[in-house]
Formats: C-alpha cells, structure tokens, sequence
C-alpha cells in the first residue's frame, strides 16, 4: 500500500501550525518603502520625490501630535510624492502597504487619495515594493492617463 504525504501517518506531513513556523517572514513596510526609494534613486535620478514620516513613531505622543497638528500634521497622507507631471495628472501620490496588505489603508489614506484625485494629481495604494515600482513605472512612462 503507498502512502501519500496527505495520509494522516505519513512521517513529511506537516500541520498548518508547522508550516507557519517555516514560513519567510513578511517584508516590513518600511523595508518594501527603502526598496522603492533606492529604485527611484536608481531609474528615475531626476525624478523629485519625498517621503512623509506620518508612520514615524511619536515618543511623548500627546505633546508632539499637538505640536506636530500645530504645524500642519495631517493623518493620512500618502508615504511617497513624486512630484512630476504626467499623463494629465499633476503628481503621484503613493500609500505603501507590506506585500500581503497588511492592515491595509486607513480610513484617513483612502480620503486623502481621494481629495488628491479631485485636485487633478493621481492617487494609489500598493501592496508591497514590486507593486509600487510597477505603478512608479506606469505612471512616469506615461501609461497611467488620467480619463478626461
């Protein structure tokens, strides 16, 4: 009688709780961020581009979000600007998220992507460093076109 790896006994069947043991941990966002940023220092040299600390961790929270609010802090917006006209939009502005979604976009990034659209410029949220180089490419080749 053969035994495949799904029988019960089999000595290389592995349960669900194993398997996650051996798993590769997800890239962290900020690892899949420093990824799109070094490609953009690489393909795009001349492309002007910042990043918004809004993820960055506020030591002392209640005093610095009031001094941060008083200089205009805004919860929600986007992680990368790239501040470069194209296909009819005046700039991107792109939310990372970790390559599996990770909690996925808040409330406050899906309205301010939503108010950057209506202000003419071209708003995304991309699940991980492969998907956020596609969309960068995409858009400053020109194959992003905004719909007139």
């Amino acid at each position: 009688m053969k035994v495949s790896n799904d029988h019960p006994h089999h000595p290389r069947r592995r349960n669900e709780q194993t398997l996650k043991k051996y798993r590769a941990p997800v890239a962290t966002e900020h690892a899949e961020q420093v990824a799109v940023c070094n490609y953009l220092d690489l393909q795009y040299p001349d492309v002007l581009f910042w990043a918004t600390p809004n993820g960055a961790s506020l030591s002392g929270r209640g005093r610095a979000m009031n001094k941060l609010k008083g200089e205009g802090f805004l919860p929600g917006v986007s992680d990368l600007i790239i501040f470069e006209p194209r296909g009819g939009y005046s700039c991107m502005f792109l939310e990372m998220k970790r390559v599996d979604g990770g909690s996925g976009a808040s409330e406050n990034q899906l309205w301010f992507i939503c108010e950057v659209e209506k202000r003419g410029a071209f708003g995304i949220v991309c699940n991980g460093a492969d998907e956020a180089k596609q969309a960068i490419d995409d858009y400053l080749n020109g194959r992003t076109v905004k719909d007139v």
